[in-house]
């Protein structure tokens, strides 16, 4: 069967073997039919604004990892699996695992006063734990996010100004300083700069040669990725905050790979990094599903250990699924890219779930003539914007909601318009007039066009 035949399609997966050339970041060969669909598959959603790498592995064997889209602005160099991307706020896996480490080298307690690590801590804010830290939970809001720079002492009183606004370990508010006072905490305890503790501790343990931070310099003939942003382009290595102090360390500014966060995920699975009763901690989740730096939660049935992340020109969804020893990775170089849809259409495609497949991109003459903006008589609004060779289709609500969606074409090179919102491919016929698009009938629903074209 097609792909373009299998608009709604279950796949069952790989078989034992995998569909490996190597397991050290080699080229991807698919052996079977099912990965290759897979393949296909990640290689159509570049239709829906996916420019990137992913990677998906079953039962302890990689399904299929490659990439996507162009690396560099000028579009001359491809991504691939070995391409580096910046994954903001999923760094906190780190900072998560990093303190764990020190946990098992008894150098500090999770349950230890951050007073005992930290210099100059306010007495109303000495009741605050490492684990408060680590799950959100201080009572420190979440806009107390000002300050930053490479003295710790400085943005302590800052970052902890005001104190607790609800009693610690009683209330979750997502506050990123706090994983920049942890970073401080591991730099005070180690001895080391928060970026070489991680290289020691973590990466080099796991095998994670390419893994690095937002400054450093790349490792010989690696391919760092350009992020695409509205506010401003730049490198993977490039610092989206000046440098990389406590305004972004240890919430942010990993650099890596879906081959080094195969070799993260499983390192995490064996011993190397963590001894077993410290694992379970780091995986144990409190309040509103946070564990110590990862989501930890059912999911349509299936326990998941997951977090996101999102910078100027970069975003990510990385995922385990420990009781299908599974895992999976999506990296975008573009900071507009639906990473969590991304997510869960792969998720789909790797536990065999039905799915329906992206249609295939407009061409640039297809996409003028559908640009704009058409109404219902009702009100409602459809939106039609270029985004490269994205054609984002929004439909806006009377009552305010947003339907995000995507026209394509259903076969390559064909005339069939089809609009895609992540559950179906519905057929959009165009209403035309001497070969102007004056109108569009998605469903039932028939746009006016609303503006002059």
């Amino acid at each position: 069967m097609s792909l373009l035949a299998a608009l709604s399609v279950c796949l069952p997966l790989l078989s034992s073997s995998g569909i490996l050339a190597g397991d050290g970041g080699e080229r991807v060969v698919a052996k079977n039919k099912p990965a290759r669909e897979f393949a296909k598959l990640i290689e159509r959603c570049a239709a829906v604004g996916f420019s990137g790498s992913a990677l998906a592995a079953k039962d302890g064997k990689v399904v299929v990892a490659l990439g996507v889209g162009s690396a560099d602005e000028a579009g001359a160099v491809p991504n691939t699996a070995e391409t580096l991307f910046e994954i903001a706020s999923a760094t906190k896996q780190f900072t998560g695992a990093a303190i764990c480490r020190l946990v098992d080298q008894k150098k500090l307690g999770l349950d230890d006063s951050i007073a005992e690590y930290l210099p100059a801590v306010p007495d109303d804010c000495k009741a605050i734990t490492i684990r408060h830290l680590l799950q959100h939970t201080s009572g420190m809001p979440g806009t107390n996010s000002a300050g930053g720079g490479e003295d710790l002492r400085a943005v302590i009183p800052i970052f902890l100004k005001g104190g607790p606004q609800h009693e610690p370990g009683t209330h979750f508010e997502y506050w990123n300083q706090g994983y920049a006072l942890l970073a401080g905490i591991i730099e005070r305890t180690s001895k080391e700069s928060y970026a070489d503790y991680c290289r020691v501790e973590l990466f080099e343990r796991a095998g994670m040669e390419d893994s690095l931070f937002t400054g450093d310099k790349p490792p010989r003939g690696a391919v760092v990725a350009d992020g695409h942003s509205e506010r401003g382009n730049r490198g993977a290595l490039d610092h989206p905050y000046g440098i990389y102090g406590y305004q972004y360390r240890g919430m942010g500014g990993a650099v890596t790979t879906v081959w080094d966060l195969y070799r993260w995920d499983r390192a995490l699975d064996g011993k190397k990094l963590l001894k077993p009763a410290t694992k379970r901690e780091l995986f144990e989740s409190g309040l509103n599903d946070y564990a110590l730096g990862w989501y930890v939660r059912e999911e349509n049935g299936r326990l998941v250990q997951s977090h996101g992340g999102s910078v100027r020109g970069f975003v990510c969804r990385i995922a385990r699924y420990p009781e299908d020893d599974a895992s999976l990775f999506v990296l975008c170089n573009d900071d507009r890219a639906p990473s969590y849809q991304l997510k869960r259409l792969f998720e789909r495609a790797l536990f065999g779930e039905t799915y329906t497949v992206p249609p295939f991109a407009l061409d640039a003459a297809q996409q003028q003539r559908l640009t704009g903006t058409f109404e219902e008589t009702n009100g409602t609004r459809l939106e039609v914007t270029l985004q490269g060779t994205v054609t984002k289709a929004e439909i806006h609500w009377p009552a305010g909601q947003i339907t995000r969606g995507y026209l394509g074409l259903k076969e390559a090179g064909g005339e069939d318009v089809q609009f895609y919102d992540w559950s179906t491919n519905t057929p959009a016929q165009l209403v035309e007039d001497d070969d102007a698009v004056t109108g569009l009938r998605i469903g039932r629903a028939t746009y006016e066009r609303s503006e002059a074209k």
